[in-house]
């Protein structure tokens, strides 16, 4: 089979009143459908004090660093704060990426474009993809997300839903127009990543589960959707693997090599 990097699951204690996931949980899970890793999110983090939630899922994630790969979020209402976390956390090399949630951190990023910009232009200058929801209503439309890769140019933008189920042609059209700008298909329908690969390339889609808050079963079913549509081999193993590989730089700086030495982790 081939190899699988998931781009999109969540790591959390818990989503609300939902108890999530254990990091054993997750790998454990992981292991059940072949997946080599995953990236993962806070989820309470988008509710709540990004700084403690931000501390606390890599403090999960480090339980199997070669396995679980963390994203970091921060609230962009918070200014320069927000700005300053964002660098912070970006100086740990475990932090391969950034994550939005624009509908549950209710923000624009249009009304929000001085600070945006500055996460925009810390994330080209770390190299790091910035994953954002996308495909719903408000704030979260595809084409409010795709307008960041417009903004800053140099830097990576994911779409996190690949435009869900309302926006995937006009998901599909502009990964296509805008180089920096890719799709993270996850969802349900497996005829919309055969038409996000047709029309978008299959090297601007890289897979995603959402696994980690919704029970087990949500992983193989969403890996099933990507094996039904019918990719040619080649294009399979770019959105299963070799796309999320080359974005997080997992060959030019492995997972393991991330982490402090005991000397460094003393301090």
């Amino acid at each position: 089979m081939t190899r699988i990097i998931d781009f999109h699951a969540h790591l959390d204690e818990r989503w609300l009143h939902v108890k999530c996931d254990s990091p054993a949980d997750v790998v454990r899970n992981l292991d059940r459908s072949e997946v080599e890793a995953a990236c993962v999110f806070t989820i309470m983090g988008f509710y709540e004090d990004c700084v403690a939630h931000n501390e606390a899922l890599l403090q999960r994630a480090n339980e199997f660093p070669d396995r679980l790969i963390p994203f970091v979020t921060v609230d962009p209402k918070l200014g320069r704060a927000a700005v300053d976390e964002l660098e912070r956390r970006l100086a740990n090399t475990r932090f391969r990426g950034v994550k939005f949630h624009p509908w549950l951190q209710a923000f624009a990023s249009s009304m929000l474009r001085d600070t945006m910009m500055d996460i925009l232009h810390v994330s080209a200058a770390r190299n790091v993809p910035i994953l954002l929801h996308d495909g719903t209503p408000p704030y979260s439309t595809t084409f409010q997300v795709a307008e960041l890769a417009r903004w800053s140019p140099n830097t990576t933008i994911v779409l996190g839903h690949a435009g869900s189920a309302d926006y995937v042609d006009p998901a599909a059209q502009l990964i296509r127009d805008l180089p920096n700008l890719y799709g993270c298909y996850c969802g349900p329908r497996p005829g919309d990543l055969l038409h996000l690969v047709t029309l978008g390339g299959a090297e601007k889609v890289i897979f995603g589960s959402d696994f980690g808050a919704a029970g087990w079963r949500l992983l193989p079913e969403r890996i099933d959707n990507v094996l039904e549509a019918g990719l040619e081999p080649d294009d399979l193993e770019l959105v299963l693997h070799d796309n999320a590989e080359r974005l997080l730089r997992l060959e030019e700086f492995p997972l393991t090599a991330s982490l402090p030495t005991p000397a460094e982790a003393r301090r």
